[in-house]
């Protein structure tokens, strides 16, 4: 069941697509009113998301579009804002909108896909489950009634194959049976597991089964990292509900964990252009500047300024102005190396560039400015101007007093005329 995501921010996009495929709807996500309605018009979707705030429109003028057109009159459109006024809010029903949920209602919005899905006869498939077991014939009879139920199994024979298919798929839940062939047996397997370093596995639970009904056996399992235990013969709705409950909590937990790095996201980048902010720079730099003084590391630091800014803020409407913004920053990502910090804010971007000397350091803003001159723009010629300083040999307590040199140095270029690189050493 597919769902668009109209959400002018990168982040908060996101963090609603995060929310509505936990309710088990994929999702598409766009910036605009414009481009949701183009893509509409290609492609087929059940539910629509849409911000009450786009920059070419708002959720009232979207609905409105919406619903005068017969291909996608009947779609449920849900608006998403932090504005509780009643008359605007009631305005927004009146223009179609089938559903209003605050910002921060991100439960709420779950709970209404999963309804919605529900509603429509979707069933979304419950998790992908390995199963390491050398009995064929329970593994059969296992295997038979997890599928019937809509779950998706990789069965291994032996705790060495299972080990290996953990490592390099994605699984909800790991069914083990404690004795095995080959050298792993149960005990390994969880031993093995749970001291496997990363961090995306840490959290899958671990249901294990055996002949062995001892409660000092289960402790210990437990100890070492299980999460349930069931003793053969297996029943299988006890297998059912105990893989039920094993795999719900671990989807909530993935979805705890996920909004909250997406939140911290929030908090250290820019949600236009999806580079860091200037909070985060002034955060990150001093132990940076720190680093480089102790290891005499070579770094650099770049400050551009949009040229005639003013002007095109005057001239332009507000999506052509954010679309400029983000075509500087995606040039920019490509310039540098992922270990370089990318900053902007408001007009201006700022590079922290990690084992860079101040002769590369030119070399890499003159290849930026050639790139933005040269770019496709809309009714315009973008351009930037450039200041290049070096850091190492800054102390951590200077680091703003270099910044603003950095800064100083792209308005002179700005001032000889703009469009031009100008280094001070």
């Amino acid at each position: 069941m597919p769902g668009l995501i109209v959400e002018p921010s990168i982040t908060y996009q996101k963090l609603l697509s995060s929310a509505i495929e936990s309710g088990g709807i994929e999702t598409k996500y766009v910036s605009t009113g414009s481009e949701a309605l183009t893509l509409l018009q290609q492609q087929s979707f059940d539910l629509v998301v849409v911000a009450m705030h786009l920059q070419d429109m708002d959720a009232l003028k979207f609905s409105s579009h919406l619903r005068t057109d017969s291909r996608t009159r009947q779609i449920p459109v849900v608006m998403v804002t932090s504005n509780e006024d009643k008359q605007l809010l009631d305005d927004a029903f009146s223009a179609g909108v089938t559903e209003i949920f605050a910002k921060h209602e991100l439960d709420k919005i779950t709970s209404y896909a999963t309804q919605f899905c529900r509603k429509k006869g979707y069933t979304s498939m419950p998790g992908h489950i390995l199963y390491i077991g050398d009995s064929s014939s329970m593994a059969n009879a296992a295997s038979t009634i997890l599928k019937d139920h809509g779950y998706t199994i990789d069965h291994c024979v032996t705790g060495e194959e299972g080990i290996q298919a953990f490592k390099n798929n994605a699984y909800d839940l790991v069914l083990t049976d404690i004795l095995l062939k080959g050298k792993l047996n149960g005990h390994g397997i969880v031993k093995a597991i749970r001291h496997i370093d990363d961090k995306r596995k840490k959290h899958i639970p671990l249901l294990v089964f055996s002949v062995v009904d001892d409660a000092a056996h289960k402790i210990e399992l437990l100890r070492q990292g299980a999460n349930d235990y069931v003793t053969k013969p297996l029943i299988p709705e006890e297998l059912l509900a105990r893989i039920s409950n094993l795999i719900a909590c671990k989807k909530l937990l993935d979805k705890v964990i996920n909004q909250q790095n997406l939140l911290q996201e929030m908090i250290v980048k820019d949600s236009l252009t999806g580079l860091y902010n200037q909070n985060f720079l002034m955060e990150i730099a001093p132990s940076k500047l720190c680093e480089a003084s102790r290891h005499n590391i070579s770094c650099s630091l770049i400050s551009l300024r949009v040229d005639q800014f003013s002007a095109i803020r005057e001239n332009f409407e507000n999506v052509i102005i954010d679309q400029i913004l983000k075509t500087v920053a995606s040039l920019l990502i490509k310039s540098v190396r992922q270990e370089d910090i990318a900053v902007r804010h408001e007009e201006e971007f700022v590079l922290l560039l990690w084992h860079c000397s101040i002769s590369n350091a030119l070399i890499t803003a003159e290849r930026i400015r050639q790139s933005i001159e040269t770019s496709h723009w809309v009714d315009s010629n973008i351009t930037v101007s450039v200041g290049v300083t070096a850091i190492n040999q800054y102390s951590t307590e200077h680091f703003s007093q270099l910044l603003n040199t950095a800064r100083d140095t792209a308005r002179q270029a700005q001032s000889n005329g703009g469009n031009q690189v100008v280094v001070r050493y």
